[in-house]
């Protein structure tokens, strides 16, 4: 197990664990790391940049204090910074300082299929498989001081592939896995189509989506890694989804 702030114990790195929601804020000002290592972070960004021109430096939520608290839920204190901070954090051999928080939905079609993605060679993390999702950013914060996780999730999942999930059942509660200083919360849903239609979909809005961030659904059917550049948070929820014992399988077959 890992320890953290103040005697707390985390479960064990890598392994998916159930918490009862989330409560996240904001604090005024970049986050400390940005403060300390300015000049470090703005190097690494001109050259990130110019190796791909189409990444934005825009503000994100980069977090501290990231912890469970007494009734279960995820709490964090973020701050909005420059995600050139975040770049050049993810490549220290320690992540000094900093914490990141990623809400990601996943969606699971109507044969028992996840949707994922495959990232496009604009972004940051070209190649990479997971389900659609976005960081924190200040369209998320809410009256001030709170960020809305969920909110986050439906609104990237609708930009990157064109699926509402408002119309979509939520599958159980959130979950969460930490990796590495990075915590990962996921939150299941149950689509109304199979996975043939959710790839038509999701093909349909790439026709005319200018941002250009994905190059192409991917469907996830078993646990197999083989031929999928899968990033670390990813393999602990699709073995949960793929276990003979998962709600999900239940659900598909009307238990």
């Amino acid at each position: 197990m890992n320890m953290s702030l103040q005697g707390f114990v985390w479960p064990e790195e890598g392994t998916l664990f159930d918490l009862s929601g989330y409560d996240v804020s904001v604090a005024a000002g970049p986050h400390p790391l940005y403060q300390q290592r300015r000049a470090e972070i703005e190097a690494n960004w001109l050259a990130e940049h110019e190796a791909n021109p189409a990444l934005f430096n825009g503000e994100m939520l980069i977090h501290r204090d990231i912890r469970i608290d007494a009734g279960g839920r995820l709490a964090a204190t973020g701050h909005l910074t420059p995600y050139a901070t975040m770049l050049w954090w993810r490549k220290q051999p320690d992540r000094p300082v900093a914490e990141h928080l990623f809400p990601i939905a996943v969606p699971i079609t109507s044969d028992g299929a996840i949707l994922a993605i495959e990232m496009g060679a604009r972004t940051a993390n070209a190649g990479r498989v997971y389900c659609a999702a976005g960081s924190l950013d200040a369209h998320d914060i809410i009256d001030g001081s709170k960020v809305d996780l969920d909110a986050n999730m439906l609104r990237e999942v609708r930009e990157e592939t064109g699926i509402d999930l408002t119309g979509a059942t939520p599958v159980g509660g959130y979950l969460g896995v930490r990796i590495f200083r990075a915590v990962t919360l996921f939150r299941v849903f149950l689509l109304p189509y199979d996975a043939e239609e959710a790839c038509a979909r999701v093909r349909h809005h790439m026709e005319t989506d200018d941002e250009q961030e994905i190059a192409g659904p991917v469907v996830i059917r078993d646990r197999s890694r083989e031929g999928r550049n899968y990033p670390a948070f990813m393999p602990p929820i699709i073995d949960r989804i793929f276990s003979t014992d998962s709600p999900i399988n239940g659900i598909l077959q009307g238990d």
